[in-house]
């Protein structure tokens, strides 16, 4: 008989720690390796917990065939191959030929390898069969903004060209796995952040556990926010079997702790849970506007429900020549950086690299910067080069000239910015952004010293939150919770913001 084992970890408390250690401990009493399964919502979690483990035993990878996302578990298990498995060539050419826009098309790495498709009707499709149920059910239920026929065609559509390439999406190898009669023979399972499992994951999981003699469940209703993609809390907190919560978290100073317990103990149907902050007393503060934090130069991490709300954020912090990232990427190329990096080095009396040179010559002009014909460098055949060397033989124009002069083809908006920080007396070239934008959902798992909190919501975020309180209580409540020293809440701008 399977023993049901719940890990429930509110923010800070280790919850994937815990787990691993658990795992150590299955490892250290002699169970065999090939009989422990720790399925994981995302690559990074799956491969962590791999590493630790063969690393600590002395094992191989192959030792641990079923340490995977379940993604990854299910393609092995039905022994695919990546040419049977929708590629980002296989979604371009069926937007091609069905006259979608697809937008983006990612390989979205950390979630196991998927595609994710920038496309409402092919997500809200995806999405049905997530959660389960029937596409008109679905549309019935959700109330979208698009037409039924729309959607119905894009279902349609996709299937056709499915079987038509006989390929498989990500969905249907879930789906797969859950009609195949295939169990592995496995005497633990280890399920990481539960909360964010959709109703088909949470069948394929119950039949991977079928004939395991052990099954640590870990993970945090209080933190399910992916409900929009299918999460099914409700799954997590009727799971059946012991419960173990862990109560001390490591992040959350004490009133940090306090104010964000305020917010989840709005939500209805939830675990209760009691846990304690640091031995930190912490500050939460009002303010009444964004501008009357005063950033400065610490470490922050500023979020907002949606992204257009972190807008005006971002340009104040720009005029401010502040150094920052958004949704943790630079608003400016990284290649740039390093460019005017390596002019400074040229212009010192050091050598660079030949790919440097290249990099600068893509922001000069011909006849400007650079002699015509000398902008690939195609007599060149050193592995280092001085100014002299590039003035003498390689056609450069501009030597001895700051960055901002030589560097033409940079665009006004970026250098305003950088010369901004320059004014702050700071080398953005050797320098890690200590602020980072994010929209809550971006956030989460991350945490920082300092945190401004935007507590506006969007037009649809409000009409949520009038039918559900829960889901915007526990977005909220994560948001504070990555907070662990100083937790600064901007009170809402507009009518219908989250009361904190």
């Amino acid at each position: 008989m399977t023993k049901t084992k719940l890990i429930l970890g509110p923010p800070g408390t280790g919850k994937t720690h815990n787990l691993l250690n658990l795992v150590e401990q299955e490892l250290a009493k002699g169970t065999s390796p090939d009989r422990i399964a720790f399925v994981a919502f995302t690559k990074k979690a799956a491969t962590e917990a791999r590493d630790r483990a063969t690393k600590k035993f002395n094992l191989e990878e192959q030792h641990l065939p079923y340490f995977r996302t379940l993604h990854s578990f299910a393609f092995h298990q039905l022994g695919l191959t990546k040419s049977e498995v929708m590629s980002r060539d296989n979604y371009k050419e069926f937007a091609q030929a069905f006259g979608m826009d697809l937008g983006s098309v990612s390989d979205g790495v950390d979630a196991g390898g998927v595609f994710t498709v920038d496309n409402h009707l092919l997500s809200e499709v995806n999405l049905a069969r997530m959660k389960c149920v029937s596409l008109l059910q679905h549309y019935n239920d959700a109330n979208l903004d698009v037409s039924w026929h729309a959607l119905l065609r894009a279902q349609r559509s996709l299937e056709e060209f499915k079987k038509k390439k006989e390929v498989l999406d990500f969905t249907d190898m879930i789906e797969m796995y859950v009609e195949s009669g295939i169990v592995p023979k496995l005497d633990v399972v280890f399920v990481d952040e539960a909360q964010d499992l959709c109703a088909l994951q949470w069948r394929m999981v119950h039949k991977i556990c079928q004939n395991a003699k052990q099954v640590y469940v870990s993970g945090d209703d209080d933190q399910a926010i992916y409900r929009w993609a299918g999460a099914d809390v409700e799954h997590l907190i009727g799971l059946p079997g012991e419960r173990q919560i862990l109560q001390q978290s490591y992040r959350c100073s004490r009133l940090i702790q306090n104010c964000s317990q305020k917010i989840i103990e709005r939500v209805q149907n939830r675990i209760h849970k009691v846990w304690k902050g640091t031995d930190k007393e912490g500050l939460v503060k009002y303010h009444s506007y964004p501008d009357s934090v005063d950033i400065g130069d610490d470490n922050w991490l500023i979020m907002a429900r949606t992204n257009y709300l972190l807008d005006e954020i971002e340009r104040d912090i720009r005029l401010q020549g502040l150094f920052y990232k958004r949704n943790n990427r630079l608003p400016i190329s990284q290649k740039l950086l390093n460019s005017t990096a390596a002019w400074k080095k040229l212009n010192e009396g050091q050598d660079i690299e030949l790919s440097d040179v290249k990099a600068i010559y893509s922001y000069m002009s011909s006849e400007i910067g650079i002699m015509r014909g000398h902008k690939n460098l195609k007599t060149a055949n050193k592995e280092k080069y001085a100014l002299f060397d590039l003035v003498k033989d390689h056609g450069l124009l501009v030597s001895n000239r700051p960055w901002d002069v030589a560097f033409d083809k940079v665009g006004t908006r970026d250098k305003e910015f950088l010369r901004s920080i320059e004014m702050r007396n700071r080398d953005f070239t050797q320098t890690e952004p200590k602020i980072n934008l994010s929209t809550i959902h971006g956030a989460k798992g991350g945490e920082a010293d300092k945190v401004m909190l935007l507590t506006d919501l969007s037009r649809k975020s409000q009409e949520a939150m009038e039918k559900n309180s829960d889901d915007e209580c526990r977005v909220f409540y994560v948001a504070a919770t990555r907070a662990r020293n100083e937790l600064h809440i901007v009170q809402p701008q507009r009518d219908g913001g989250f009361i904190i």
